[in-house]
C-alpha cells in the first residue's frame, strides 16, 4: 500500500471511531421515552396527592360534628346503577342462519346467549328486531317503576 492509501484508512478509520464514540453515549428512544413516563407519573402522584389534600376536610379540635348523616337502602341502590357501567346491544348480525346479539361493557365485548342473566333481566331471544329480554314484574318494581315485563332492545340499546 502506498502512503496516502495507509493515511486515507487510518483516517477513515479514526472518524468512525469519533462518530462511535458519540453515538454511545446518547440515549435511544426507549430511554428517552422511559424517562418521559416516569416524568408524566411524578407529575400525576403530586396532582393526586395535592387533590387529595384539598379533599379532605380540615377538622378544628373545637368543632366536632354532632351527627352522621344515614343513606337508606334505596339511595344506595341508585348510587350503585348511576356508577355502575352501561351495557349496551353493540351489534345484532345472523350467522349461518341464527341472529346473534353483542353486548358491549366499558371496552368488553361479550355474546348474549339464551337463558343467561343479564342485571335481574333474562335473555329470552335473539331476534332480526333485537334482544328480547323478559323479566318478572313485583309489586316492587311497579312502584319504582323499575323495567320489568318483555322487552326489546335495539343496537344501542342500554341495558
Amino acid at each position: 500500500m502506498s502512503r496516502t492509501t495507509k493515511f486515507n484508512v487510518a483516517f477513515v478509520v479514526g472518524m468512525v471511531s469519533i462518530i462511535a464514540a458519540g453515538s454511545c453515549s446518547a440515549q435511544t428512544l426507549g430511554e428517552l421515552a422511559e424517562a418521559q413516563r416516569i416524568k408524566q407519573r411524578t407529575e400525576i402522584a403530586k396532582i393526586q396527592r395535592e387533590a387529595a389534600a384539598e379533599a379532605t376536610p380540615r377538622l378544628d379540635q373545637s368543632k366536632a360534628p354532632t351527627s352522621v348523616p344515614t343513606i337508606d337502602a334505596a339511595t344506595m341502590r341508585k348510587v350503585a346503577e348511576t356508577f355502575r357501567p352501561k351495557i349496551t346491544v353493540h351489534a345484532l348480525y345472523a350467522r349461518d342462519g341464527v341472529w346473534v346479539a353483542e353486548l358491549a361493557e366499558g371496552q368488553r365485548l361479550s355474546l348474549a346467549l339464551v337463558g343467561m342473566q343479564i342485571r335481574g333481566q333474562k335473555v329470552v331471544a335473539v331476534e332480526q328486531r333485537g334482544l328480547v329480554l323478559s323479566k318478572a314484574c313485583t309489586a316492587q318494581d311497579v312502584r319504582e317503576k323499575a323495567p320489568c315485563g318483555t322487552r326489546i332492545v335495539n343496537v344501542g340499546g342500554v341495558l
